[in-house]
């Protein structure tokens, strides 16, 4: 392997003088006051007038063309309404260029309008937020979910032909970083003109031309009307509920303002009627930890998949949350962002869980209510300053939260849980990247977290008590530097550092008295590691290129009966992407690796995870290896709203330790066993939409696959099983004038299971939803929508359930709505279906919410 990285490294190498490109770089200015142009047209041209290669200059200013002609006589041009055309010769020289603009009238020669509801402009995409629109959206995330090519979660989450979005703008600004579900769920669609997606986004200027990137960025365009001003909006509710009995309340009221140099969004939520808030606080973009401490208490509460959440969500939830964004003179940023989240849900339901064995099935019945609190409070503060030439970033953030639950079952095993599980986190992120010239790059990064999770459970059975007291606290530090080089079109970079970790884990078992169980522990487990990791960026035309080879050197410092040892770790990864067109790309990754072993899974206790289930570690090192494969297709055309995204994967993995399952009496023991274990999972998924302009609509289908094939150790036999999931989801949209306009989606998924030499096993469900906007006139608007369920009980036995809601509204004016809903009018109360895990199935029945009745005003300033 090592000699044909070697030889490709050589090779490729060897061709940059033959397959050389210039990379054209520079800024766009007003003449008068050396500000930033966005948008601007950058043309070279040779001596005969023929375009050689374009570019258009971002939201600072800047631009980068690649232009693969070594002319002697070229020229850049200049050109955007509202400004004189520019034009000058160009020399090559490798030199960043400026290029002033003088305001004025641009004659146009020609223009040719394909579509105005999307618009393509290099790799920005712009959505027009009016086309998409409809009368009773509300917020851009109502909005966003229309557009093709774009998707967006209930809890605010977007992504971007099926690949998560790496930041979330507002005029060119990140406020709010990865807790964009704030704005999505938040900002009136009435004060957005347009929606960018900015195609393969690296959002650090200093990297722009070098490093690559497959993901976009979301920006929204405010309209000038909303632009420094104070934009208020709010909602009151009250009404009453059938199931629990009572009175429903809800508000919230949002606040928000963008200036060139200040930027604030203030919001304030509050409800009963099932709305969860703490699922808008999430970060989405947040870099990944190298290392985290996970609990280990898991209480089974009642849940209820392929549901809306507002459903059978029993809450009383508050939220408070303030970002605030302020630029320096100098263009450097202060962020602030601060969040307190309260949550108090009940959940009921019933549950039957069969684990299949070879000696006969075990089946326990039970019957769960539950209640659980949360209360969190996050902060983050960061200093950033992105420029072409320089890049520092210091992120100072901390997260408390407690969490308390209790869990009252009967049923085969009667009993009370009580859990309690407090987590507390700090950290610092720092970050610097200089750049020297063209060719050169300079990183030195530093991240520091403390963690600690202190977890008490406590059972009541039968007049008996016994539980498990856990704490463990960790510290984490790394420091790391790194260099690159720029030849031509090659980026080579040489990352390397040092991180240390140090974790103290204490288990207690009480009231549990069982033979050759370890239940107190008292554990150590450190590491040293010593880190390289060379990279290789080559780009040619259309051909992208990055190699990846990662050096890791653990040493590791264990208490207790395991000794110390020192690990070597080589994960090489090369990734190649084609773009046969603009358009059309194709992009191909392969990995191998070797991975450390999971310090969470190491230790001689067994931990009581709930009131029947135990999980016991290992008493040796273990690691794990594997390999993967996948390829990617994109292709869109915006200006014919076609986007088309296909991926599929292949992994394998193989490991020293394979998991056992045992049931003993009422009790269920997870744990793992010195003995080779192999597995394979695989994944297809597609996502296809196309607008249909004539009704301001759009039509697409979704498609996802997964399999898994692995084996575990089931009272004392060894079991292979296979997991196969398939789904299909089309949808269409759109509407008739402003009188009518509708949004229908179906869902079918499909779940297998096989073990060994059994019968297969499989459930399938089908889901029915959408809804239908009918407004005679502008005072009125009424909706009605809701879900249909087809879920497989058994075999031959299906529950079917439908769910209407309906609402009317009152458009007294723009800034004045009031609205009366009534959800769930059939007043169905249970929801059941059946789902297979690792050799168990589980069916469940579980309460919803009764019929609801809200009368509610909304206002806007």
């Amino acid at each position: 392997m090592k000699i044909l990285f070697v030889l490709i490294f050589t090779i490729m190498t060897g061709c940059l003088n033959v397959l050389a490109e210039n990379i054209i770089t520079g800024s766009v200015v007003q003449s008068s006051d050396n500000s930033p142009i966005s948008g601007v047209n950058i043309l070279i041209k040779d001596d005969n007038g023929k375009i050689l290669a374009y570019g258009v200059s971002t939201l600072d200013g800047h631009f980068s063309i690649k232009l693969s002609s070594t002319s002697e006589k070229l020229s850049i041009n200049a050109a955007k309404i509202g400004y004189k055309s520019y034009s000058a010769p160009l020399v090559l020289e490798g030199k960043s260029l400026v290029i002033k603009m003088e305001k004025g009238a641009l004659q146009l020669q020609e223009i040719v309008v394909k579509a105005n509801r999307i618009r393509e402009n290099g790799d920005t995409i712009t959505y027009t937020v009016n086309s998409f629109a409809q009368r009773q959206d509300r917020t851009i995330g109502d909005v966003l979910k229309r557009m093709p090519g774009i998707d967006v979660s209930n809890n605010g989450k977007i992504q971007y032909q099926g690949i998560d979005i790496n930041k979330f703008y507002i005029e060119g600004n990140d406020l709010l970083g990865g807790k964009y579900g704030i704005a999505t769920n938040g900002i009136s669609y009435d004060d957005i003109g347009a929606v960018e997606v900015m195609e393969n986004h690296q959002p650090m200027q200093v990297l722009r031309g070098l490093s690559f990137s497959d993901q976009a960025a979301i920006n929204l365009k405010m309209k000038n009307k909303s632009k420094a001003t104070l934009l208020v909006h709010g909602t009151l509710a009250e009404g009453f509920s059938e199931q629990p009995k009572g009175l429903l309340w809800q508000g919230d009221i949002f606040t928000m303002m963008v200036t060139g140099k200040y930027q604030m969004i203030t919001t304030f939520r509050g409800n009963n009627v099932g709305q969860n808030l703490s699922n808008q606080l999430m970060d989405f973009i947040s870099d990944r930890k190298d290392e985290t401490i996970d609990g280990y208490v898991s209480l089974s509460t009642p849940i209820t998949p392929n549901l809306q959440r507002n459903r059978n969500y029993f809450n009383r939830s508050w939220m408070v949350s303030s970002s605030h964004l302020l630029k320096t003179a100098k263009g450097r940023e202060f962020r602030a962002q601060i969040d307190y989240n309260y949550d108090r849900v009940s959940a009921h339901g019933a549950s039957s869980t069969t684990y299949f064995l070879e000696s006969g099935d075990k089946i326990i019945f039970e019957n769960k209510n539950s209640r659980s609190r949360r209360d969190a409070i996050t902060g983050k503060f960061i200093y950033e300053a992105n420029e072409k030439t320089y890049f520092l970033n210091n992120t100072l953030s901390t997260d408390i939260s407690w969490n308390d639950l209790t869990l009252n079952t009967i049923g085969s095993i009667p009993n009370i849980q009580s859990a309690q599980i407090p987590e507390y986190s700090v950290s610092n992120l720092l970050k610097v990247i200089k750049r020297f010239g063209n060719n050169k790059l300079v990183t030195f990064a530093s991240r520091n977290e403390w963690n600690s999770i202190p977890e008490k459970l406590t059972i009541n059975r039968n007049g008996n008590s016994y539980g498990q007291n856990i704490k463990q606290h960790s510290l984490y530090t790394d420091e790391r530097a790194s260099l690159g080089f720029v030849f031509n079109k090659v980026l080579l970079s040489l990352d390397a550092g040092l991180s240390g970790y140090f974790r103290k884990l204490n288990t207690d078992l009480f009231g549990v008295d069982m033979a050759d169980m370890v239940g107190a522990e008292a554990l150590t487990t450190d590491y040293l590691r010593v880190f390289v990791s060379p990279k290789f960026e080559w780009s040619y035309q259309k051909l992208e290129l990055t190699l990846n080879v990662p050096v890791n050197v653990y040493s590791y410092f264990f208490s207790g009966v395991m000794n110390n040892r020192t690990e070597l770790f080589l994960s090489p990864s090369l990734a190649a992407r084609y773009r046969f067109t603009p358009r059309l790309s194709l992009t191909v990754r392969g990995s191998a690796r070797r991975s450390p072993a999971s310090l969470h899974d190491i230790h001689t206790s067994s931990i009581l995870t709930d009131y029947r289930s135990f999980s016991s570690g290992v008493d040796d090192y273990y690691t794990s290896s594997g390999q993967s494969l996948s390829a990617t297709f994109n292709y869109r055309n915006a200006p014919s709203g076609i986007f088309i995204m296909a991926l599929g994967s292949y992994g394998w993995n193989k490991s020293k330790f394979g998991t056992v399952q045992e049931l003993i009496n009422d009790y269920v023991f997870y744990s793992y066993k010195s003995m080779p274990s192999d597995s394979r999972n695989a994944m297809a998924y597609f996502n296809v939409s196309k607008t249909i302009d004539f009704v301001r609509g759009a039509i697409g289908l979704k498609g996802n696959y997964m399999r898994m094939e692995n084996s575990l150790l089931s009272q004392g036999s060894k079991t292979a099983y296979t997991n196969d999931s398939f789904s299909l989801s089309p949808f269409v949209n759109g509407n008739i004038l402003t009188l009518l306009n509708w949004n229908f989606r179906f869902s079918w998924e499909k779940s297998m299971l096989k073990i060994s030499d059994m019968p297969s096993r499989s459930s399938n469900k089908f889901i029915y939803s959408g809804s239908m906007t009918v407004t005679p006139c502008s005072l009125i608007t009424w909706t009605t929508g809701g879900e249909f369920y087809r879920n497989q009980i058994e075999e031959g036995h299906y529950k079917k359930m439908f769910i209407l809601d309906t609402k009317l509204t009152f458009n007294i004016s723009k800034r004045i709505e009031v609205s009366a809903s009534i959800t769930n009018l059939l007043n169905k109360k249970e929801y059941s279906y059946t789902s297979y895990g690792t050799l168990s199935k589980y069916e469940r029945s579980n309460k919803l919410r009764g019929r609801e009745f809200v009368i509610s005003i909304y206002l806007k300033k």
